[in-house]
């Protein structure tokens, strides 16, 4: 396999490929990873497996059954590494999210028919990044995201989600103090890399790992923003190191900092 695919994570995937293929014969068309991994930033224990599974019929009701039991099975057995992904036909391969009639959704070992897996930031590290683990290379797929339908979704996400999420930091910012420093750890983490991955994108039309776009924003940001950057980086990397003593300034931090970010 790719050298950006972990010795634990072949693992996974040789025995659900296996089962896969003997619970759902002659269905798997191709298997493909797209996602932290194949972005060269995967962390075994807070990473994702985010792959694209293309299957060449729809899928029976008891092909979901037997899918949602095998996800179910490997979720319990590893724990704490998890399969996020979808399955999908080979004619919706690359297709807008709206377009797409019968995806099966899988996360934290639970299925549902939902589109949320696929959106342009798929597509995108999928066509320049992707691993291709079982079937054609990715290439053989006609399709492409250009800077536009990349900029645009970043900017709907940016003006939605993030700006939602802005908001109810904002309304819950003096309660934030009581909540636990681990919990806080999520908060920054999740926030201040989530959306300097969507700045970088924004800037150079292009998508890297939430640290590698961190690091960018290093460089680019005012350095009054530089120690809740660096320790939302430390936090991603797994580090002990935090730049603050006062939990306070620490939230403040993190919440003018994302509102500066958004506008």
């Amino acid at each position: 396999m790719n050298s950006n695919v972990s010795m634990l994570v072949q693992t996974i995937l040789n025995e659900y490929l296996t089962l896969l293929n003997k619970q759902i014969p002659n269905t798997l068309e191709g298997f493909y990873l797209h996602g932290s991994i194949a972005l060269n930033a995967y962390s075994e224990g807070s990473s994702d497996i985010d792959f694209i599974a293309v299957i060449n019929r729809p899928l029976t009701e008891l092909d979901v059954k037997e899918i949602a039991n095998l996800h179910k099975a490997l979720n319990q057995k590893y724990k704490g590494t998890v399969m996020d992904g979808c399955y999908l036909l080979v004619e919706d391969v690359g297709k807008d999210e709206s377009e797409i009639k019968n995806c099966l959704y899988v996360n934290e070992g639970k299925i549902k028919w939902s589109n949320e897996g696929v959106n342009p930031i798929t597509w995108w590290i999928l066509k320049n990044k992707g691993i291709t683990i079982l079937g054609t290379s990715i290439d053989t797929y006609d399709f492409n995201v250009n800077d536009k339908i990349l900029n645009d979704y970043i900017l709907k996400n940016m003006n939605t989600y993030w700006a939602n999420r802005l908001k109810a930091r904002k309304r819950y910012q003096s309660m934030s103090i009581l909540l636990p420093n681990k919990l806080i750890d999520l908060e920054v983490e999740w926030s201040i890399t989530g959306m300097l991955r969507q700045f970088y994108t924004l800037q150079e039309r292009e998508i890297v790992s939430k640290v590698e776009a961190s690091k960018y924003a290093l460089k680019k940001l005012p350095e009054r923003w530089h120690n809740i950057i660096k320790d939302a980086i430390s936090i991603r990397e797994g580090s002990n190191i935090r730049y603050y003593k006062s939990k306070k300034q620490r939230i403040n931090d993190m919440i003018q900092c994302m509102d500066y970010i958004l506008n």
